[in-house]
């Protein structure tokens, strides 16, 4: 009788385990917490286009031409799609394309309202706080020398309403960040060892920050607004050194240097909503994870070795990562519970990406 009973009963235990994994709930491991409802925007270059994907579902839900990929007048130039920003009310998606243009997004429609002409080369873009404002790093050559420049777009009209020059002639940008508040702007130089600070309300650099790397690939702000973290690289004579700056907003200074290493460089770089950790891609297509309470190297976390990650977005409940590989025409999302690879989505050669809480 009792060895029945125990045959019973594994039968039984067995049958639960299989309904609970039919049913589905178990599709989120243990480790992960549930994810909240969110909407990625992705840039796509080779298809002139962007794409909404639902989270958590990881669904590629629409697809929205931007431009084309030849020019189809004297006065049209072709469009490859680069990097995304979205206004803080979701409604507005800011796509610049790499070659002269911001292109505006009605994100509720899923067509293009306007674009807007931003000089040469706009790469990166960021929209403030107030989302009456959108910060776009280019190349200036209305009369030359040419210079690096931050356009600053007016949402009201979708015009710029100032260009800010920074740096030296024949220089470049490599990213372009504002503070919580909307107060500061932070831009690095692509090549150089300086990160400028832009007072946005007079549109006018107000610091300089010199360190001692050799350029920058990114740079990005805490939630409270208090560090910024720029992600960078030393020249060395036998081999590189990879680095993220940790910048004091206070004073402007370098407080603090994480070491990444010198097996591969750093290229995107995102703060988890709580400001914990920072997530940063790298070119031999490895994510680290930096511990920002401590200054400190977590982990590294292996996600399409050989092939650079572009695009790094997180959730805004802090449970996922986004990054992108053109190389591997895939989206990989990461959790950050266990910091491991929980998912990919197939994409077309994916840029930037930009996640916002769905509406």
């Amino acid at each position: 009788m009792i060895m029945g009973h125990f045959v019973f009963c594994l039968v039984c235990l067995l049958c639960l385990s299989f309904c609970v994994g039919g049913c589905g709930s178990m599709s989120t491991p243990a480790n992960q917490p549930a994810t909240s409802a969110a909407i990625a925007y992705v840039a796509h270059s080779e298809t002139h286009s962007m794409s909404v994907i639902n989270i958590p579902a990881d669904e590629t839900v629409s697809s929205i031409e931007i431009g084309t990929s030849s020019a189809t007048s004297a006065t049209t130039q072709p469009s490859y799609p680069q990097n995304v920003a979205v206004s803080p009310d979701g409604t507005r998606a800011y796509v610049t394309d790499g070659v002269a243009s911001v292109w505006v997004v009605d994100t509720k429609t899923s067509s293009v309202l306007a674009t807007v002409p931003a000089g040469t080369d706009p790469q990166y873009v960021v929209v403030g706080p107030n989302g009456k404002n959108v910060y776009v790093t280019t190349i200036a050559c209305g009369a030359l020398p040419c210079l690096a420049s931050v356009e600053v777009i007016d949402t009201a009209t979708n015009t710029i309403a100032s260009t800010i020059s920074v740096g030296k002639a024949g220089g470049f940008l490599s990213s372009v960040t504002i503070t919580p508040d909307g107060t500061r702007v932070y831009v690095a130089a692509g090549l150089g060892n300086d990160v400028w600070a832009i007072d946005a309300a007079t549109n006018s650099i107000v610091a300089t920050i010199p360190t001692a790397n050799s350029g920058f690939s990114d740079v990005a702000v805490s939630p409270d607004g208090s560090r910024v973290y720029a992600a960078g690289w030393v020249r060395g004579p036998y081999v590189d050194s990879y680095f993220v700056d940790v910048i004091d907003t206070q004073t402007n200074v370098v407080s603090a240097t994480i070491d990444l290493g010198n097996q591969e460089g750093p290229i995107r770089i995102a703060i988890t909503p709580d400001g914990g950790h920072a997530y940063v891609t790298g070119e031999g297509g490895h994510v680290w994870v930096v511990d920002t309470t401590q200054n400190a190297l977590m982990t590294t976390i292996p996600v399409s070795l050989g092939s650079p990650l572009q695009g790094i977005a997180i959730t805004p409940d802090g449970t996922r990562v986004y990054v992108s590989c053109a190389d591997t025409n895939t989206i990989y999302v990461l959790g950050t519970a266990a910091n491991d690879v929980v998912g990919a989505i197939p994409s077309n050669y994916p840029l930037g990406l930009a996640i916002t809480r769905a509406m």
